[in-house]
């Protein structure tokens, strides 16, 4: 049974964990010659705070300009990530969404219907893993396609010499 790696997606937060994720798979979509979706999810959490904390910081913002402030931002850092990579050829969209981590990163992989979800992970363990739960570790068990979970301090890399 061939198996078909064609559409890939990565998703990154942004965080010490993300670049591992992110070179991983911009050299696996290289190497498969595959259509890459570089996702990240602005947290719903995140805007709720900010909307709800804007009264006492006196602030003129409104919620809708807040959100397009954190759009605004994580398109920039994907844009210089794409660049940094020279990965523009296998990018097939950046995707800026607002929801649960986990959740949002299922349902924009289904939807768009990867073959193989790359994350990044914190590695934590213990009490901070369960105090903060695992975005990863939701994905892992609720994915319906194939999913790489890449350490923040990778071992050997992918493709040595390659960017």
């Amino acid at each position: 049974m061939p198996i078909d790696l064609q559409t890939l997606m990565v998703a990154t937060d942004f965080s010490e964990a993300s670049p591992s994720a992110t070179t991983y798979a911009f050299r696996l979509a290289r190497a498969l010659r595959a259509h890459l979706y570089l996702l990240h999810v602005v947290p719903e959490d995140d805007v709720r705070l900010m909307t709800a904390i804007r009264q006492h910081l006196q602030s003129s913002i409104t919620p809708t300009a807040l959100t397009d402030i954190f759009y605004a931002e994580a398109n920039q850092r994907l844009t210089q990530l794409v660049e940094e990579a020279q990965a523009a050829d296998i990018i097939q969209e950046r995707l800026v969404v607002t929801g649960q981590p986990a959740d949002a990163i299922l349902s924009w992989a289904a939807a768009k219907q990867v073959h193989l979800l790359i994350l990044g992970t914190h590695g934590r363990r213990g009490l901070s893993h369960f105090l903060l739960g695992s975005v990863a570790e939701r994905v892992v068990h609720q994915a319906s396609c194939a999913v790489v979970v890449v350490p923040a301090t990778p071992g050997e890399p992918l493709e040595k010499g390659t960017s």
